[in-house]
């Protein structure tokens, strides 16, 4: 470096080399902080402090980088703690009581509360809250009206200067607030609050987000299981227990997406889906959901059993799907944490077959696993028919710890995807005869071209004049997608 160096702490002390004769003294520094000097030669010296404080700044960044991940981690970890916890939970205040602690371990607070409305237009009560004084947000809160409303999260860093008047209705200096959305409807809000004046983050907002679906998700699961157990032990008479069933039918059909086309915006696929019970309320389920702008999910299931336990192992199952999905978790990853939770809660002998498909919409690929379900069809533009290989598991909650494995179909634009479940194929006639995968097969073909909606009704048809007015033995449910082009975003 053009000659002898030497390098001194702080303070002054030497700590290596030395340099004698005229010399350059060049601090070593780092936001400000002088962490030693460099003596010797002009240009040595310059070279060399250059050079230490570019390796200071390096050792910061890596430092900064791993205290992030490792808060990262920890936010992960509490939140899947939160969602086994709430799976597990029918009542609603334990529900509560259970996302606010969990909330308050991620998110700084002094006060907690939340609020539900059991039935949609009805008032808001208190279920859980923590900290001094009276619940945080009264049942007549004007925040709380607004987030019921709008259905946004909001940030209030400083109360007593909003112009809704919010100071007079909260003795809290910031709050933060997220709307409790269970599929179509808002169920309550879940809102956290620090009297310190330390303001909340739009990282905070989307915690608080993350832990509110699936606190909507636990207390849809304890309102319809409340509704139900409160059916069977308040009502005696047959009238009565029919009324409440037939509600009850109401309730779990709206569990499962019931507007189509469910995305009007989206042309880049097309979708529609049924469901028929056997009973009044049963075990056959779906759903779907964008995961982000590129990645739809579609899951369709059928729980051992029928009538009310399988409606209930339904509901808690087909949640618990949703909320790990939506956690950007592969196909075989997430229904190898569902089979865990569903094992480690199991309180009957009940099980469910799944399929768990995620299209990526921008490349046609679809990446899938199937625990123990009917294989789905693929229905090629040519008019090929292909059956989904088995690739997968066991059905939820029979066996913890067993592997799932994943697998994976291209689809090319205005290829089909045909999901369903054995009500569709074993369909009996009066003679006792199966409707058959063949049978099914050929009506998937026979209707393949048309939109997805017509597919479906063409394939009840078909199954309506098999059957010829037999009764209906077992939950018929199909779902079928198109991809109609590649998706490409606007920009």
């Amino acid at each position: 470096m053009g000659g002898n160096i030497g390098i001194e702490d702080a303070t002054g002390k030497p700590l290596l080399g030395s340099f004698s004769g005229e010399s350059s003294r060049l601090p070593v520094t780092f936001e400000g902080v002088t962490l030693g000097w460099v003596t010797g030669s002009p240009s040595a010296t310059a070279a060399l402090a250059t050079l230490l404080n570019h390796f200071a700044a390096r050792e910061s960044e890596r430092r900064a980088l791993a205290g992030e991940v490792l808060h990262l981690y920890r936010e992960v970890h509490l939140i899947e703690q939160l969602s086994e916890q709430l799976t597990a939970l029918l009542d609603l205040g334990a529900v509560g009581t259970s996302a606010l602690e969990q909330a308050n371990r991620l998110i700084a607070a002094s006060h907690g509360g939340i609020l539900i409305m059991e039935e949609p237009g009805g008032p808001l009560r208190s279920v859980a809250c923590f900290g001094p004084g009276a619940p945080l947000l009264p049942a007549t809160s004007s925040l709380a009206a607004s987030i019921l409303e709008r259905g946004i999260a909001e940030i209030v860093n400083d109360c007593a200067s909003d112009p809704r008047g919010l100071a007079s209705e909260l003795s809290v200096h910031s709050i933060i607030c997220a709307p409790l959305r269970a599929k179509q409807r808002t169920v309550g809000v879940i809102a956290l609050a620090n009297t310190n004046g330390n303001p909340y983050t739009t990282a905070d907002l989307k915690l608080l987000n993350t832990i509110a679906l699936q606190t909507a998700a636990a207390i849809e699961n304890a309102l319809l299981c409340s509704e139900m157990v409160d059916a069977v032990r308040d009502r005696a008479q047959l009238a009565a227990i029919q009324k409440e069933l037939d509600t009850a039918r109401t309730i779990q059909h709206s569990l499962v997406p019931r507007i189509f086309p469910p995305f009007p915006e989206r042309t880049d696929f097309d979708m529609h889906a049924q469901m028929t019970s056997a009973r009044a309320v049963g075990g056959d389920f779906f759903d779907f959901f964008l995961i982000d702008s590129d990645h739809l999910g579609v899951v369709i299931g059928d729980v051992s059993g029928k009538g009310i336990p399988a409606a209930l192992y339904m509901a808690v199952t087909r949640t618990q799907i949703k909320t790990t999905a939506l956690q950007g978790k592969s196909p075989e990853e997430c229904l190898f944490d569902v089979n865990r939770v569903l094992v480690r809660e199991k309180v009957s002998s009940m099980f469910a077959t799944c399929f768990y498909g995620l299209l990526n919409t921008r490349t046609g690929e679809f990446r899938f696993c199937n625990a123990g379900h009917n294989p789905p069809y693929v229905l090629r533009a040519s008019g090929e028919l292909e059956s989904i290989d088995l690739a997968g598991g066991i059905p939820l909650g029979l066996f913890e710890g067993r592997p799932y494995t994943g697998g994976v179909v291209q689809l090319a634009p205005n290829d089909a995807l045909f999901l369903y479940t054995d009500g569709v194929s074993e369909a009996t006639n009066n003679a006792l005869d199966d409707f058959s995968d063949e049978r099914l097969a050929a009506s998937i073909r026979a209707a393949g071209s048309l939109p997805c909606r017509d597919i479906l009704d063409c394939i009840t048809r078909e199954l309506l004049a098999f059957t010829d007015g037999a009764p209906q033995s077992d939950d018929i449910t199909m779902l079928s997608l198109r991809l109609n082009h590649r998706y490409e975003p606007m920009n």
